[in-house]
């Protein structure tokens, strides 16, 4: 009997949250049981479990060769091997195999094996499917890219997050395809040649423009749809325009920053559209492409029939997931890339049929098991028929259910549940948790996470102060590239690598005075939060909205208020103003 709604309180938060019949009926297709966890904590829970940006320096443990990691030296991780390592037939994985103890708790078991067998300092196919990519974490598919995180098909990309599907993409985040020449960008499809732009759509020589589409040559606009020759969503000449654009001087830093300060008061003034959707059919959510059926998905393209889905590409039928790309029927999953019923995975690609596995590729039937390539039916990494396979399956599902983990806070943990965030290798303050779900320090460790002391960066090694650095890009030389400068606000040492002096020389963008992290981190702010709040229209005088605009009042009576009520991404605390979809319409330019 498949049952049309229940009520349930969640384990950790103790809040209540509802399973309606379309979840009751992916739960019965894929064979696990309804989650004991609420939404939010079940994403805390997987979030635990990435580290996206904390990176480390570290000796690969087999060629000797300095690499970057996700792991400390002082973590719970004794073994990494860099990418090509790690690819490489040079070791086993199966050497590592430990048989199943049906009086332990298989969570225990299966972190013991995780903490055993060598694991890649950072999840790339760099010398498989990637050139010249070492440089990278969670990315697959590319060329020639640097510090580039969460992405795939890509040729010489810097210092993004989120991507897919481009070139020569700079300090990006939520690139989402055909992208080529863009810098400082959040949230854009199909742009050329453009600077500071956001959650706009196929714009070309476009600078500081918020939800744009379709325009060539605009400047300091928020709203335009098919337009040239704007500046602050007024038309001008093409002589007027570039002589405007030339008068900003965007070569150098101290033009930049006055565009910056001016664009940041019309970014404010202008109402907001409650959610992005493009091409979409019964979705919510935010930063949603061709979709259809989807519920409380972000940042997703060509997504059918999903829930509780993040930064994704093709994802179909599948349920909580923290990044992924063409899967279907997957659950509960850090980033199970090309596979087809992968179920509560870990940076795993490629796969049929496994279940609890991690940096697992190419393989099938597999349960609780690390490092493997091409194999199936393995448990905790150790062979076995078909038959002894499919019978040790059931034992152990049975024995998860009968015995299951116990945290260090008195929650259970059974079969369907991802596994616990106090068995992470990372420290909370490492992952990707602690930036949509911060903790202090204390309040980590009395849920029983561990807290890293020792996040690692350089400071006071600079070679040119920063009032040294020259105010346009014009007539630098490759000489900076051999220094060492300081972040402006948090004091890291970084450095100009020739691929970027390359790039800013091209597009005429001056040094940047920000390190990478701090540059992200303001991104990732202009970034809307992958939450829902319900949310009256502010349109004609409604909460804090603007009181009468001239197009919309040719829609509505002048003296009315809007009664549209949506889901937003928008907190209702936020200062900007928020209209429904109708409003919206009639406002845009």
């Amino acid at each position: 009997i498949i049952m049309s709604f229940e009520t349930k309180n969640c384990q950790n938060c103790k809040q209540t949250f509802s399973i309606d019949a379309e979840d009751f009926n992916f739960y019965k297709k894929i064979d696990v049981p309804a989650p004991q966890f609420c939404p939010d904590c079940r994403k805390q829970r997987r979030l635990a479990w990435r580290n996206d940006t904390t990176l480390y320096s570290r000796t690969c443990d087999l060629c000797n060769k300095s690499v970057i990691s996700l792991y400390a030296l002082n973590g719970p991780i004794a073994t990494g091997y860099c990418p090509k390592c790690w690819w490489s037939d040079k070791w086993d994985p199966k050497s590592y195999a430990q048989d199943y103890n049906p009086s332990r708790p298989f969570f225990e078991q299966f972190a013991e094996l995780q903490r055993r067998v060598p694991m890649w300092t950072t999840a790339n196919d760099d010398g498989i499917s990637s050139i010249n990519c070492e440089y990278t974490q969670d990315f697959a598919s590319s060329k020639n890219c640097y510090m580039v995180f969460i992405a795939w098909e890509l040729e010489e990309c810097l210092y993004s997050a989120y991507a897919i599907n481009g070139n020569d993409i700079v300090d990006a985040v939520n690139s989402m395809g055909d992208c080529h020449f863009t810098y400082e960008t959040v949230a854009t499809e199909k742009c050329f040649q453009c600077r500071y732009v956001y959650y706009s759509v196929s714009l070309s020589d476009c600078s500081f423009c918020y939800d744009c589409r379709d325009c060539t040559d605009c400047f300091m606009s928020v709203g335009l749809r098919h337009k040239r020759y704007f500046f602050k969503n007024k038309q001008y000449s093409k002589q007027e325009y570039e002589k405007i654009l030339e008068g900003y001087r965007l070569d150098t830093y101290t033009g930049v920053e006055r565009a910056k300060k001016e664009f940041k008061e019309i970014f404010l003034s202008k109402p907001r559209r409650f959610a992005t959707f493009r091409n979409c059919i019964n979705c919510t959510g935010d930063s949603l492409m061709n979709g259809k059926n989807s519920k409380y998905c972000f940042n997703v393209q060509r997504s059918e029939d999903c829930k509780w889905v993040e930064n994704a590409d093709t994802p179909k039928d599948s349920y909580d997931l923290s990044v992924g790309g063409k899967l279907n029927q997957c659950y509960e999953g850090v980033t199970p890339d090309l596979s087809y019923r992968s179920l509560f995975a870990i940076f795993s690609w490629r796969n049929e049929n496994v279940a609890y596995v991690d940096a697992c590729h190419s393989s099938k039937d597999l349960f609780g098991c690390v490092g493997l390539k091409k194999a199936q039916y393995c448990i905790l990494n150790k062979q076995y028929t078909k038959e002894e396979y499919e019978e040790l399956r059931k034992q152990i599902i049975k024995d998860m259910d009968e015995r299951p983990y116990v945290d260090k806070n008195g929650i259970e943990y059974r079969f369907g549940e991802f596994p616990p965030a106090e068995l992470s290798y990372f420290a909370y303050n490492e992952s990707v948790a602690q930036d949509y779900f911060p903790l202090s320090k204390e309040k980590a460790e009395l849920r029983g996470l561990r807290w890293q002391d020792q996040l690692q960066l350089t400071v006071g090694k600079e070679t040119i102060p920063t009032e040294k650095i020259p105010n346009s890009i014009e007539g630098i030389t490759d000489q900076i590239t051999k220094e060492i400068l300081a972040c402006i606000d948090c004091k890291r040492n970084y450095r100009i690598v020739p691929a970027e002096l390359k790039f800013y020389g091209r597009m005429k963008i001056p040094l940047p005075r920000q390190c990478f992290y701090c540059r992200h981190k303001a991104r990732i702010a202009l970034r809307n939060f992958h939450q829902l709040w319900s949310r009256v229209c502010d349109c004609l005088g409604n909460g804090s909205g603007p009181t009468k605009y001239q197009n919309i009042a040719n829609h509505f009576h002048a003296d009315s208020v809007c009664p549209n009520i949506f889901e937003t991404p928008y907190a209702p605390d936020r200062p900007e103003t928020v209209y429904c979809e109708q409003c919206y319409q009639a406002e845009i330019v």
